[in-house]
């Protein structure tokens, strides 16, 4: 059962009413849903559905040569044979001279390993054979360096020619919670978040079956199908995975400044950058300033964190607990798992939070005053020399509002401390106006109300975000 992709699949039917040449770009992580969402616009259609191959340029071109045999006729396939990438294209102009023909070419960044001037060939093709044809010509690939680079970026032989680029994201809880039903919403939030919100991973989980029941069968037991999933794609995406495992780990462990992650995981500084941003570039690490120094280039408060849900789960729990698992030891490996999920799941309702603020920004019961920028910020309160952190500051194109909020994913509910602690955090911003927000899981105490309505704090709880 396709779910979610809504709106992507809008814009793919939309670009297929056009009546002349479009090309679209598709692009997103592995497992992320990519081929499911081609697939899904294509139920209806009749294509030229070509997936490269890690192989060589002549039995990618055999099985493309088969591709389009295929498309010609349905009931043959394998008895054209082209002698090159260029008479494919030849054929495909012709063919869509004719009539709307959707070219898709799914792991591109395979082909263009193996034949590396295909790009440059369907740059030529896109100036001056294709553009006058009802081609719809679609890119896919996992490789996200290799596609907002050499498909998307300025260097490339392709830019300025797409007319749509799909990043496909991960699930967010509502999409979750759609594949999903059965579960309650706190139940599909902590799922989705350990699945880092990959439709593949989700579609492992069964809502019929507890949360630990889940996480038992498919991280803590040797036979899981997520067991040994983040060593697969690092092996799948990287030469040789043991520094970036390294480096994971300590991210993982608490080290978040450069510094202290090339120290725990004995790394030079040097080297340790070029890691990190491969990281970054296959989507598992982001770099994070503080909300208010966005702009600056350079910063002493750059740090760095495990934005793959999936990976943060596996690294927190499951690597650290592999010979427990390997002994069949799942019950004792889910302790760990149940003391720390409520830790492990505050920067999840932080981000929620925070995506549930940026939904209410043009709501002025909740935001008087539009702002511009919101997010996590961190650094010394100059008036005690102590380092504060705060869930959610934002502020107003003007500077004269400020938005101030904090995010507890606890049993137990926010007391009035919490609010008192946010106020005294929120006197090192000098925003002329200050509005305050909570977002609890478990609600509010009476006396946090009472203060919150003196205030006018608004109060927020996961259910009814």
């Amino acid at each position: 059962m396709f779910v979610g992709r809504h709106q992507e699949l809008e814009q793919l039917n939309q670009v297929y009413q056009e009546n002349d040449f479009q090309f679209t770009v598709i692009y997103g992580r592995r497992r992320i849903g990519k081929t499911s969402l081609i697939n899904e616009f294509l139920k209806d259609k009749k294509a030229i559905y070509y997936v490269a191959l890690e192989e060589n340029a002549e039995d990618n071109l055999k099985r493309f040569s088969d591709a389009i045999s295929i498309f010609k006729n349905t009931d043959q396939g394998g008895k054209e044979k082209f002698a090159n990438f260029e008479e494919c294209f030849k054929e495909i102009t012709r063919l869509a001279q004719k009539q709307r023909v959707i070219l898709v070419i799914d792991e591109f960044p395979y082909l263009a390993k193996a034949y590396p001037t295909i790009s440059s060939m369907l740059q030529s093709y896109i100036d001056h054979e294709f553009k006058e044809t009802n081609l719809f010509l679609i890119l896919c690939g996992s490789s996200m360096s290799f596609m907002e680079r050499q498909v998307l970026g300025y260097q490339s032989p392709l830019y300025g020619r797409r007319t749509l680029a799909l990043k496909l994201e991960p699930f967010k809880l509502s999409e979750a919670h759609e594949m999903l039903p059965k579960l309650s919403k706190e139940d599909a939030f902590i799922i989705n978040t350990v699945c880092g919100g990959v439709p593949q991973y989700l579609s492992y989980m069964s809502d019929s079956m507890s949360v630990a029941d889940n996480i038992k069968k498919n991280f803590l037991s040797k036979s899981g199908r997520l067991f040994d999933e983040p060593n697969n794609l690092l092996q799948q995406e990287l030469r040789d995975p043991t520094n970036y495992n390294s480096i994971i780990n300590a991210i993982a462990s608490g080290a978040s400044k450069h510094s202290k992650i090339a120290q725990s995981a004995h790394l030079q500084t040097g080297p340790l950058t070029t890691y990190l941003n491969n990281l970054i570039d296959l989507g598992i690490v982001e770099k994070k300033l503080p909300v208010t120094e966005q702009k600056k280039s350079k910063s002493k408060n750059i740090v760095y964190r495990i934005c793959d849900g999936m990976f943060r789960f596996w690294y927190t729990f499951v690597g650290k607990q592999t010979d427990l698992i390997e002994r069949g030891l799942t019950d004792l490996a889910w302790v760990k798992v149940q003391k720390g999920l409520s830790d492990f799941m505050g920067p999840e309702f932080e981000k929620y939070s925070q995506d549930f603020m940026w939904s209410q920004d043009m709501n002025e019961k909740i935001v008087p005053n539009p702002f511009i920028h919101l997010g996590n910020w961190w650094g010394t309160d100059k008036r005690t020399h102590q380092q504060v952190e705060l869930d959610i500051v934002g502020f107003s194109d003007d500077e004269r509002d400020g938005y101030f909020g904090e995010c507890k994913w606890k049993n137990e509910p926010i007391s009035r401390s919490v609010l008192e602690k946010l106020i005294t955090n929120s006197e090192i911003f000098k925003y002329p106006i200050k509005h305050y927000y909570l977002f609890s899981k478990s609600g509010f105490t009476d006396s946090c109300q009472e203060l919150a309505e003196k205030i006018n704090c608004q109060l927020f709880t996961f259910e009814k975000m």
